[in-house]
């Protein structure tokens, strides 16, 4: 199955456009949940500063950590995560890193020292802690003089974060994936108004790649008028059996083509031989054997017959290898080739010709099926005997028979 242009376009770009979506997609849902992240934890931190500063200066004037003014910081860690939800807990550490707040825990001295030293915030990386996923900040505290009393370390959700962000990640996809849409929509327009384009002037080609061949087909005709007609016939009888053997649609055009000008050799054919109403001499008969030649010299100059060179220049070869111009056998000789010398055969049998009448279609049926597997190949022989069996195929009438001594008269001379 062959897909056309705007079918393979739209396909890739589909796929390209899904692809794009994704990857926008997921950059800016991750770049809006670390930024939406870093807002966060930032609100978050900004808050523990405010609520613990306070407290501390309390307890560096006095040196030591009351009971008084443990519970002040008790409660303004409670505050802190009663009004931040991603708040689930706060610890201190003195600047040596040890706990101050719950005195029991793990010293800390490498986060605190690093925020103190940095004198910034120091986040851990994100730790799974009974199915939830946390990040710890490391915030250094100073108090009024200047100098720094603590650094609380405050466990933020990130899980929760995740969550709250979810409608707005969901909201970042589906308008990537809208604009996306927009654009597939838009170029697909373009490349269907190209693809019209491109078939009105394929068309407008055809039709002028067409004509062409005809004309090229009744100038071969006119050059000899004893056979007029003879080429489209061939050409209807070569797509008549290409189709019956099942070729594809590519081939029965090339053959139609390559039927109507398998004969254009003879316009470079002397009259006194073309036109000769008796039997060839053999030098007349090596001159007339030259037209396929003659044919693959005019139509290789032409880079559009490249494909129906070989079946215009093969069309008398024989399958036993006795044919011309290079005496090509059996397989090795092209298949449309094959199928041309066949139809032009049974048109030479059934038309009449200066040297002999037309034979009957019995005759010319008979003939076709005793040089089947020696002139012809026997696959394109039962296909041509088949047609003939079921009427598919008919020799022209007699007065098209005789169409070459009107043709001579209606231009006023003897043929």
């Amino acid at each position: 199955m062959r897909f056309g242009f705007v079918a393979r376009f739209a396909a890739a770009l589909l796929v390209c456009a899904i692809g794009v979506a994704a990857a926008l997609s997921f950059f800016f849902a991750r770049t809006h949940l670390d930024s939406l992240k870093r807002d966060l934890i930032t609100t978050a931190v900004g808050q523990a500063s405010a609520a613990l500063q306070p407290p501390l200066d309390r307890y560096a004037s006095s040196g030591r950590l009351s009971p008084a003014s443990r519970a002040v910081i008790d409660a303004a860690i409670r505050n802190v995560q009663n009004f931040n939800p991603l708040v689930r807990g706060v610890r201190l550490y003195t600047p040596a890193g040890l706990p101050l707040d719950p005195p029991a825990g793990e010293p800390q001295p490498a986060y605190v020292g690093a925020a103190i030293s940095q004198e910034n915030i120091v986040q851990t990386p994100v730790q799974a802690v009974e199915g939830e996923s946390l990040v710890t900040a490391y915030i250094p505290i100073a108090g009024s003089s200047g100098r720094y009393l603590a650094v609380a370390a405050v466990e933020i959700s990130v899980s929760q974060i995740t969550a709250q962000s979810g409608h707005e990640t969901r909201f970042v996809v589906i308008s990537t994936l809208i604009a996306c849409g927009v654009i597939f929509i838009s170029l697909l327009t373009l490349a269907a108004a190209a693809q019209r384009e491109l078939n009105r002037r394929g068309r407008a080609a055809e039709t002028t790649f067409l004509q062409t061949m005809l004309g090229i087909a009744n100038i071969v005709d006119q050059r000899d008028p004893y056979t007029a007609g003879h080429s489209h016939r061939v050409a209807d009888y070569s797509v008549a059996i290409a189709k019956h053997m099942g070729l594809s649609r590519v081939l029965i055009e090339r053959v139609r083509w390559s039927a109507l000008l398998h004969d254009l050799g003879k316009i470079g054919i002397p009259d006194a031989v073309l036109l000769k109403t008796g039997p060839f001499d053999q030098l007349e008969r090596q001159i007339i054997n030259h037209h396929p030649s003659i044919a693959r010299d005019i139509l290789g100059e032409v880079e559009a017959m490249a494909e129906i060179v070989p079946c215009v220049l093969h069309h008398h070869e024989r399958w036993d290898g006795g044919g011309y111009p290079m005496g090509l056998a059996g397989e090795a000789i092209p298949l449309l080739s094959r199928v041309i010398a066949v139809a032009d055969s049974f048109d030479a049998m059934t038309t009449d010709r200066p040297y002999r009448s037309a034979l009957a279609l019995d005759e010319a049926r008979r003939r076709l099926s005793d040089g089947a597997g020696t002139q012809w190949d026997e696959r394109c022989i039962a296909a041509m005997v088949e047609l003939i069996d079921t009427g598919s195929v008919r020799p022209p009438s007699e007065h098209v028979r005789q169409f070459g001594s009107r043709l001579s008269a209606k231009y006023g001379y003897r043929a």
